[in-house]
């Protein structure tokens, strides 16, 4: 489960004012366990096992309870499927990095209708939601935790339909091809080129050039192709960054390794000529 973080401005946040500690507590906790789609088991128990493990006091009623007042607020979603109960954080779709190629859990349902009042049939990020003061307060750390810095990339979001039929994308086969690992998947390599291209945050011209680049430094530095990023990842964690025109400091060419001599067996580092060798056979010849 990856790990997420939770910015200062959640404290100013009239949803979260309106809970109780305990309620407070819940959703923090289930921010932590749900799965990368804001999704998680909604049964009591299995809330009450999974986010409270040693708190023997708290009962499944407590749990119902929270559960109730997080979805009032506009939180949380209840919603079914198959008779089973699951829960659904609203606000996930706005303001987390989704990296998980599927969720754990079934999806709501467009005809069940929603527990929580005042909120759309997918209970996900509409327009007036009671919740809307929650915006930007979740993040994944995916991104900034381990950058821990602002960047022009950071907040960019994915483009809606195919930028490649609207001609915004030209140059994505040169890009592929010139990438040094043909592994990864390739229509994820293909959003996340289109999203940098089609958001006006980067030039076609300038990621080829990333590609060949992170080619030109793989090959100085002898990086075998399994340490070598995926090209998803490369351009949606960012590491293209370093590798773009005018930032790309090609790393010294190292000299080649070299040839080690077995430490039992110096005779390469001695200087014999041809008529050493024929004396020091004649004379081990002669004590024979």
């Amino acid at each position: 489960m990856p790990n997420r973080i939770i910015k200062e401005s959640i404290c100013r946040s009239d949803s979260i004012d309106s809970l109780s500690w305990f309620e407070e507590v819940l959703f923090y906790r289930l921010i932590v366990v749900c799965d990368d789609y804001g999704r998680f088991d909604g049964r009591p128990a299995v809330v009450k096992g999974t986010c409270f493990p040693l708190k023997e006091d708290i009962t499944k009623k407590h749990i119902s309870e929270a559960i109730d007042k997080l979805s009032t607020a506009g939180l949380v979603r209840g919603y079914e499927v198959q008779g089973r109960p699951y829960l659904q954080l609203t606000t996930w779709n706005c303001h987390q990095q989704i990296r998980a190629q599927k969720s754990k859990y079934p999806a709501p349902d467009d005809s069940v209708q929603n527990q929580s009042p005042g909120r759309s049939d997918t209970g996900l990020c509409t327009e007036k939601t009671s919740s809307e003061t929650m915006r930007n307060h979740l993040i994944s750390d995916d991104i900034k935790c381990p950058r821990n810095r602002e960047s022009k990339y950071e907040n960019r979001e994915s483009i809606n339909g195919d930028a490649r039929a609207k001609g915004e994308v030209r140059l994505f086969e040169d890009f592929f091809s010139a990438y040094p690992k043909r592994g990864g998947n390739r229509y994820l390599t293909e959003v996340a080129y289109a999203d940098l291209v089609a958001g006006g945050l980067e030039t076609e011209e300038r990621l080829v050039a990333c590609a060949k680049n992170y080619a030109d430094a793989c090959r100085i530095q002898g990086t075998t192709e399994r340490y070598i990023k995926n090209p998803e990842n490369f351009l949606k964690d960012l590491t293209f960054e370093k590798y773009l025109p005018g930032k790309y400091q090609a790393p010294a060419q190292e000299d080649a390794p070299r040839k080690q001599i077995n430490r039992f067996n110096d005779f390469p580092q001695r200087d014999y000529s041809a008529g050493d060798l024929q004396d020091m056979e004649r004379a081990l010849l002669g004590r024979h």
